[in-house]
């Protein structure tokens, strides 16, 4: 199930992957692919963009161990 979301002023993407998933690694990615015109601007996102948020797999996640 997708869900949207409205950007508010200076809304960056790595910001709404936390608050809406709680982790950031794999979810930007995963909203880039689902929104591609989102590249097209700054790091900063302007005010009232619609961001579809997609259903991602929290348990498919790779882990990556620093050390062993």
């Amino acid at each position: 199930m997708t869900i949207t979301y409205v950007t508010k002023e200076n809304d960056v993407i790595d910001w709404i992957c936390w608050k809406h998933y709680g982790f950031t690694n794999g979810a930007v990615e995963e909203i880039l692919r689902q929104n591609p015109k989102l590249a097209e601007y700054d790091e900063h996102l302007p005010e009232g963009l619609i961001v579809k948020l997609p259903a991602i797999d929290k348990t498919a996640r790779k882990t990556i161990k620093l050390w062993d």
